[in-house]
């Protein structure tokens, strides 16, 4: 089953590009794209002009401010919209009211923000130069971690482990607390952006890297040309990475969009509509469309997620040999994901979501299925980022997998 599912995505991913292509959206005055963020709610831009917002599909964008502020990046948490601002009177901005007014927050002001992450227990904002600082309340109040003196680009949280990118790499297991460097081999030293994919960690500078230890040592994985002395001679900068399913999806200077099928070991481009030479600077997913931001004339690009999700769906022509639980897509997921699971006869189902302390979740099929593949579509909607545990029983078959919310 398994050699049927790779087999499909291949074809449809390869084939299915006919017809297809990214459709530009206008943000009207943004000028310069920078971040993408995606919620429950809709879309954000963060951009040259302020903070851009879409609940649909991009038709239009509302202009929500700050008023004339340069904005890296925008983040939700609670009924606040938080935005990671440059300039005069420079910091992190909040709203709760559409827009209509933005107040600084305390503890983080004349700083660069330049990018935000958040877990289950705090928003975490990196700076240019002046550290890494985290909030509990909402971005409403700020503490200092420390690692000033150094130029942060990006954060990732992977359930309670928290990474930041820029001139290095640093990690986190205890909320920012203690924080170890992780050095990328050459030729990077710039790191635009980080990505989990499939128990994998990624990171984007000067061509990409792989982390499969959670970023205890790196490798290059591709982008970079080396002469016969060893030195680069020339490559591919990855600005932001993104994962859906089995496919990892790549915003590439000099280039445009790129989609890897092997957990990015080969690219290819996935530029219909969009010009090749274009610079994007980020992506963002919420169903059922991709986007992607231009950094000059910073419009904004949205691309059927259909085209990736057809792909990994089983054949159920096919009746299962054995009971089987397969790893949910996506993953991570946000807020939605799909569980499948196989049954070779008739059988009592029961599949249960769990949290990591064994507390019940949601309850998805408790009733008796006939013999096939069958997917589940679970709802995350009100529940915190981290990782979550999905279980299935089906007579005396019984199995187990994780699954991580990122919101």
């Amino acid at each position: 089953m398994k050699r049927l599912v790779a087999l499909a995505l291949c074809g449809i991913l390869t084939s299915g590009q006919l017809g297809a292509q990214w459709v530009q959206t206008s943000l009207g005055d943004a000028q310069i794209g920078f971040n993408l963020f995606s919620d429950e709610t809709g879309v954000w831009a963060a951009t040259l002009n302020g903070v851009y917002y879409t609940t649909d599909a991009g038709e239009p964008w509302l202009s929500w401010g700050p008023s004339g502020r340069l904005v890296f990046d925008v983040i939700t948490s609670g009924p606040y919209v938080l935005a990671a601002t440059e300039g005069s009177g420079a910091g992190v901005y909040r709203t709760s009211d559409a827009g209509v007014n933005w107040l600084p927050s305390t503890g983080i002001s004349d700083q660069s923000v330049r990018a935000f992450a958040k877990n289950s227990a705090f928003i975490f904002a990196c700076t240019w130069g002046g550290g890494i600082f985290r909030s509990s309340d909402d971005g409403a109040t700020w503490e200092s971690l420390g690692l000033t003196n150094h130029g942060f680009r990006s954060m990732l949280s992977v359930g309670e482990e928290v990474f930041a990118a820029g001139d290095s790499i640093v990690h986190s297991i205890d909320n920012g607390m203690t924080w170890t460097k992780r050095a990328l081999p050459y030729p990077a030293g710039d790191t635009r952006c980080l990505a989990y994919h499939n128990g994998k960690l990624y990171a984007g500078d000067f061509g990409l890297y792989l982390s499969e230890d959670t970023g205890n040592s790196w490798s290059l994985l591709y982008g970079v040309a080396f002469d016969s002395a060893g030195n680069a001679s020339g490559g591919t900068m990855f600005r932001d990475l993104a994962s859906y399913g089995q496919a990892l999806i790549a915003a590439m200077s000099p280039g445009a969009i790129g989609l890897s099928q092997d957990d990015g070991v080969s690219w290819m481009g996935w530029e219909e509509g969009v010009i090749a030479d274009w610079t994007f600077a980020a992506l963002a997913i919420r169903s059922p469309y991709i986007w992607t931001i231009r950094e000059f004339f910073g419009n904004a690009y949205r691309r059927p997620l259909s085209e990736l999700v057809t792909g990994v769906r089983e054949s159920t022509g096919e009746q299962p040999a054995e009971y089987g639980l397969s790893q949910n897509y996506p993953n991570p997921f946000n807020p939605s994901t799909t569980i499948t699971y196989e049954l070779p006869a008739s059988s009592m189902v029961q599949l249960r979501v769990y949290d990591l302390l064994g507390h019940e979740i949601s309850v998805l099929v408790n009733e008796r299925r006939e013999p096939g593949v069958h997917e589940v579509a679970f709802d995350a909607s009100g529940l915190s980022s981290g990782m979550y545990l999905y279980r299935v029983t089906a007579g005396s078959f019984a199995q187990i997998r994780k699954m991580m919310l990122v919101r």
